[in-house]
C-alpha cells in the first residue's frame, strides 16, 4: 500500500503544463481539501493516471475557458456500487470541469492503457449525457476506478471516482 499525494500530483501537473504549453493558457481554479490530499492506494499507477489525464486536459483545453479541478469525498453511490461490484465506505472524486475541456472516450481509453489500466466497459445512462467506464489493472481486476465523462452545452466534466474501504479509511485516520 502506498500513500499517493493527490494534492502534490495535481499541483505538479499544473506546474508542468504551465511551463510546457506554448501560447495562452486557460485559467485554472483548484480546490483540494487538506484531508483529501493523500490517498492510500495499492500502487503508484493511480498517481500516474491522474498526472497523465490532468496534463493532457490542461494541454489541450480551450485557453479562453476556465478549468476547475477539485477533490471531494462522496458518500455511498448505490447505483455505481452495483455497477462495479464494489461497496466502498466512500469514494474520493477528482473532478476536472470547464467549458473548454476536451476529453473523449477513445482518448480516455488510450491514456488509461498507457499507464496500466484497461477499460472494462463503457455504460451510457439512457436520457443522460454521462458515460461511465470501469477501469482496472490487468494484475488486479477487482480494484476499479470509475471514469465519468459528461458533456453539455454549458460545461464538460471528467470525473474520477476512487473507492475507499473501511480498512483504508482507518489507515487514513491513523496515519
Amino acid at each position: 500500500m502506498e500513500n499517493i499525494d493527490l494534492g502534490y500530483t495535481i499541483e505538479e501537473a499544473i506546474s508542468k503544463f504551465s511551463c510546457k504549453r506554448i501560447g495562452d493558457k486557460p485559467p485554472v481554479f483548484v480546490m483540494i481539501p487538506t484531508q483529501l490530499r493523500s490517498l492510500p492506494w495499492r500502487d503508484a499507477r493511480l498517481k500516474e493516471l491522474v498526472r497523465v489525464f490532468l496534463y493532457e486536459i490542461l494541454l489541450t483545453s480551450d485557453p479562453d475557458a476556465r478549468l476547475e479541478i477539485s477533490l471531494r469525498r462522496r458518500n455511498e453511490l448505490t447505483d455505481l456500487d452495483h455497477f462495479v461490484g464494489l461497496s466502498p465506505t466512500y469514494w474520493v472524486q477528482l473532478r476536472i470541469s470547464g467549458r473548454g475541456l476536451k476529453m473523449f472516450e477513445r482518448l480516455a481509453q488510450e491514456l488509461s492503457y498507457d499507464v496500466g489500466y484497461h477499460c472494462e466497459e463503457w455504460i451510457t445512462d439512457q436520457g443522460s449525457t454521462a458515460r461511465f467506464a470501469a477501469l482496472a489493472t490487468l494484475d488486479r481486476p477487482h480494484v476499479k476506478i470509475i471514469l465519468c465523462l459528461e458533456s453539455s452545452k454549458a460545461v464538460h466534466k471528467c470525473d474520477f471516482l476512487f473507492p475507499v474501504r473501511d480498512s483504508i479509511a482507518s489507515l487514513m485516520v491513523g496515519g
